[in-house]
């Protein structure tokens, strides 16, 4: 479940190009830019919380819903009295104040040239200058810089620091990464009861692996080495929580259940939790307290989020947990999730062909790795109005949630009149939503039956770990711990990493 802002907030997008062209001072309304799209959607994060925050707008998400519904209310009114029309033009301009950034622009560089000028002067778009601010991971690969009014730089930056050692040296890409996390989607949860930051759980074991070697010119050499002695992270990117705290965040993004894992953010801290009680670990082991990665002692009791160093970036640059937390809470920012684990798995997933090319497949394995993906053609295509619904909205579609799905479309349409089925207009959208899964079939794009998960190491492991004790583990070489699976009576699964980049990224585990 993503939880990437659920109400889109709207920035300016513009490129070098288009900058230069008006001499770095451009001139640009809203709705021209919509046209050209010079607009792009973002979810809420906590870099637009701050901007908020310093322009004096509260709760902006409560005010778009609550507009939202107003703008709903007043649309099926207009039906009967056009006198609306003016009180709908105000509503939707007050949602546009609201959604759209105007201290917040992304740009495209086009060339280093470019760059090197706005890194030093800035630019001016509607009166306002703009001053670099940082490159997110994923924006740089597109050539995309943030750039945010200059009057609320030094704030942003000064809070993007949280008080850390700003004499502690860092690899300058490893540092943007980190900064640009306030750039991430996100939803603010509630303060946990008592936080701490561990070291991370290693393990050391035999197995045979595949050395590359680039020291020299040219391509890099690969070798095979048998049991080669390795160490491995088992904590790489995730801590424990509570489940009382996992069904407390659940509460805060409106949910009913005990997140099964949730990915998380805050100051320079990304990974994610899972629902471990660790408490009732200690105890089991006849202990209370833990010592963390500062060498402090805690009360096991007090503590309901376990961070570990991989999660906690720059835990280094406080003294301890207790300053880093200080920070936060001085600098406004707050633990929030950017994607959490549903309640319940899907039961059929989409593979992909780079899934695919890492196998040979005979004529045999191919006919039935494709027969649910025919399948389900030959269904909408049966004329079955009730597998064409299916198919139109989802196969998750349930009297529960129908009234959510429904939409001004034909499969709506359907449910109300199956006749019209037979309609011309029916027809020829099916024939184009048709024409298209089976290109994209073409492409790999083919059902089977699985889930898309979170994934973590051996917990029991970062339990035995993180309390002192000898390093065992529940899980041995090869196996893989999924309720899921279990309860379906599987006892082998396949497990893919996405995005996939070498065949080494598929293994075959046991379920126990």
């Amino acid at each position: 479940m993503s939880l990437s802002g659920r109400n889109q907030r709207f920035v300016f997008k513009l490129t070098t190009t288009r900058l230069k062209k008006a001499g770095w001072n451009l001139d640009l309304k809203i709705n021209d830019a919509r046209k050209f799209n010079e607009v792009v959607g973002l979810g809420e994060s906590q870099l637009l919380r701050w901007l908020d925050e310093l322009n004096g707008i509260e709760d902006c998400e409560g005010k778009i819903n609550e507009i939202k519904e107003h703008i709903e209310d007043y649309r099926k009114q207009l039906r009967t009295d056009e006198n609306l029309r003016p009180v709908l033009k105000s509503l939707y301009q007050q949602l546009d104040y609201y959604s759209f950034k105007k201290d917040y622009i992304c740009v495209v560089i086009d060339k280093i040239s470019d760059y090197r000028k706005i890194y030093k002067d800035g630019f001016v778009v509607n009166g306002i200058r703009y001053r670099r601010l940082l490159g997110t991971s994923g924006g740089i690969k597109l050539n995309t810089i943030v750039f945010i009014n200059e009057k609320h730089l030094l704030e942003i930056k000064r809070r993007i620091a949280n008080g850390r050692n700003l004499n502690k040296e860092f690899v300058p890409a490893k540092l943007e990464a980190y900064q640009a996390l306030v750039c991430s989607s996100s939803v603010p949860v509630s303060m946990p009861k008592g936080v701490i930051c561990v070291p991370d759980c290693y393990t050391h074991f035999k197995a045979d692996v595949i050395e590359l070697d680039d020291s020299e010119d040219g391509e890099p050499k690969m070798t095979f080495v048998k049991d080669k002695e390795c160490e491995l992270c088992d904590s790489d990117g995730y801590g424990l929580g509570m489940p009382e705290l996992l069904l407390r965040w659940a509460n805060d993004i409106g949910e009913d259940y005990v997140l099964p894992g949730c990915v998380i953010r805050n100051s320079f801290c990304k990974g994610t939790v899972y629902p471990i009680d660790f408490r009732e670990f200690a105890h089991e082991h006849g202990l209370s307290e833990i010592i963390d990665s500062w060498g402090i002692t805690h009360n096991i009791n007090d503590i309901e989020l376990i961070l570990t160093e991989s999660m906690l970036k720059l835990w280094d640059s406080y003294s301890s947990i207790d300053e880093y937390l200080m920070n936060c809470m001085e600098n406004h920012y707050s633990f929030c999730i950017t994607k959490a684990s549903e309640e319940k798995l899907e039961n059929v997933r989409n593979m992909n062909y780079q899934f695919l090319q890492s196998y040979d497949f005979t004529d045999e394995d191919i006919d039935k790795l494709i027969a649910p993906t025919v399948t389900e053609i030959q269904d909408v295509l049966s004329n079955d109005w009730r597998k064409t619904i299916c198919y139109s909205k989802g196969i998750n579609l349930s009297l529960e949630n129908i009234e959510s799905s429904l939409s001004p479309d034909f499969a709506t349409a359907l449910m109300i009149e199956p006749n019209i089925l037979g309609d011309e207009y029916v027809q020829s959208q099916l024939k184009g939503m048709i024409a298209k899964r089976i290109n994209d079939a073409k492409k790999g794009v083919l059902q089977v039956e699985g889930c898309y998960a979170l994934v973590s190491g051996d917990p029991y492991s970062l339990c035995q770990s993180m309390f002192g004790l000898e390093v065992k583990g529940l899980l041995k070489s090869g196996e893989v711990y999924s309720k899921y699976w279990i309860d379906k009576g599987v006892g082998e699964i396949v497990i893919f990493r996405a995005p996939m980049s070498v065949e080494n990224n598929i293994a075959k585990m046991r379920v126990v």
